[in-house]
């Protein structure tokens, strides 16, 4: 029997399942099997996205000079394809929870997402496989990209909703100083049984700037409509734009109003025919619902 040192390192592995590089399993990208840790699920997924923003965007530049079936056609195929990469990514990743790919689908659930990123995996082999390999740096960089891009894509949707809100609100202001001149409208029509040519015979001070706000340099009263004016002040979008809101008589001589695009009341009739039935110039988004087509 050969002598042997009670105090040498042992040969075999004592350090069980979590040293060598036998011990990881294999990343395949495009395959329903194996698992990915969060980091890397991360990672991978911001990495789809910018690959796929890029290739989208520069087929779509190119379709656009094919025509415009082209354009939805690239970026249907692009999207479909984006989102089978995905579900990949999705069922690796239920497995790496030691989940039934069918997990996957909670991704199409509103915040499903995050089902992904914060429930940790398994430690060591599981029913799905080894465990994942160390991630890498670059794949670390991408999963910090996640909460920049995460802010960027709110901060891309919610300021130009912001902004919209904010254009609205300074067009509802030349509604509410309307009120006042289409009661004198209503009560001129009443008496005369036509429709006012101007303020003074709606009762209505001569000048037009008398009635103005923040936003609203003046209200004015032609043939009855009420012409709203914005402020050179006001937000771009309807700096110097025009508002009309229009009188409609009703088959039982009630009056009532189209604002802006908005629809003709059923069955009115213009209370002055002759007046040039203009609407307004401002953008059909910023107006209130009941002023659109």
């Amino acid at each position: 029997m050969q002598d042997r040192n009670p105090y040498a390192a042992p040969r075999t592995n004592v350090a069980g399942g979590d040293a060598g590089d036998e011990d990881y399993g294999e990343i395949k990208i495009l395959s329903a099997r194996g698992r990915i840790g969060r980091v890397r699920y991360i990672g991978y997924s911001m990495g789809l996205a910018l690959v796929a923003w890029l290739v989208i965007g520069i087929s779509a530049v190119v379709a656009v000079q094919i025509g415009q079936s082209a354009l939805v056609v690239v970026v249907a195929l692009g999207y479909v394809a984006v989102l089978v990469v995905q579900f990949l990514f999705n069922i690796q990743r239920s497995h790496d929870m030691n989940m039934t790919g069918w997990l996957s689908l909670i991704y199409l659930v509103p915040f499903g997402l995050l089902v992904f990123w914060f429930v940790p995996g398994t430690r060591g082999e599981n029913d799905y496989g080894k465990r994942p390999p160390p991630n890498s740096v670059g794949v670390i960089i991408l999963a910090c990209l996640a909460p920049l891009m995460s802010v960027g894509i709110l901060a891309a949707i919610a300021v130009p909703a912001y902004q919209d809100y904010t254009i609205r609100v300074q067009v509802t202001e030349g509604l509410n100083l309307a009120s006042g001149p289409k009661v004198a409208v209503v009560e001129a029509f009443s008496r005369t049984r036509a429709a006012p040519a101007n303020r003074l015979e709606a009762g209505l001070s001569a000048e037009k700037t008398d009635t103005a706000g923040t936003y609203v340099q003046s209200v004015d009263v032609a043939s009855g409509t009420i012409v709203v004016t914005y402020r050179p002040t006001a937000n771009a979008a309807i700096a110097g734009s025009v508002l009309a809101i229009r009188p409609y008589v009703m088959p039982d001589n009630s009056v009532a109003w189209r604002c802006g695009q908005g629809p003709v009341p059923d069955g009115g009739v213009a209370m002055d025919a002759r007046a040039t039935p203009f609407t307004t110039d401002i953008m059909a988004r910023y107006l209130p619902s009941a002023c659109r087509p």
